[in-house]
């Protein structure tokens, strides 16, 4: 029998949720697609039906429902798309483009189920360590489209003929693409903006 490691379960349970960026949102009888980003605090961000937003039991599955998906039980807290706020409804635009829905919502994650393992939602959200220097980091790489397809290729094997940076975080960086988002995982933890932009041979 493997012995199971709380600690691993939630680091690779982490990973798996940064590495995606669609789930399906179970609420009622209803199963809906919905994609998400992350706050600066590290809660996700979804643009929501008002029916979500009814007090009710919701799951949601990652990427999508599947025998192999995240299993996530959450709550949604409304806000505004003004002052602080706006900025995080812009960021998921940024991401995937017109919301479907008006409403906003954070998604705080009570607990999981990720390969048949248990994990407590709070080692799930995490502060984004690098958020002060990702949109310097995000404006220099957008300047450097052709090395940034060509590091995308390396380490995802993803030809992203026009590759758009959209966000940073210390396990790895996310890329628009007209199908969708591609990530590139770190090589190691990036620490500072240095770190990412040595990745892509830019010594800052």
């Amino acid at each position: 029998m493997v012995d199971y490691d709380e600690q691993q379960a939630t680091e690779d349970a982490y990973r798996f949720l940064k590495s995606n960026s669609t789930a399906s949102l179970q609420f009622g009888e209803n199963i809906y697609d919905v994609s998400y980003t992350f706050a600066p605090d590290g809660r996700l961000v979804i643009s929501a039906m008002v029916a979500m937003l009814q007090p009710c039991d919701i799951v949601m599955f990652v990427p999508e429902y599947s025998d192999n998906c995240m299993e996530l039980h959450v709550s949604l807290v409304q806000f505004k798309e003004d002052n602080e706020n706006g900025a995080i409804a812009d960021k998921w635009q940024v991401y995937h483009g017109e919301p479907p829905d008006v409403q906003w919502a954070f998604v705080d994650i009570d607990a999981a189920r990720f390969h048949e393992m248990f994990v407590d939602g709070e080692g799930l959200c995490r502060e984004n360590a690098i958020a002060v220097q990702e949109q310097s980091i995000c404006k220099t790489l957008n300047a450097l489209k052709e090395t940034v397809r060509m590091v995308c290729f390396k380490h995802t094997k993803v030809d992203v003929v026009d590759p758009f940076v959209v966000g940073v975080d210390p396990l790895g960086i996310d890329i628009r693409a007209p199908f969708g988002i591609v990530r590139i995982p770190a090589p190691s933890q990036f620490i500072t903006n240095t770190d990412v932009l040595r990745m892509f041979g830019v010594e800052s």
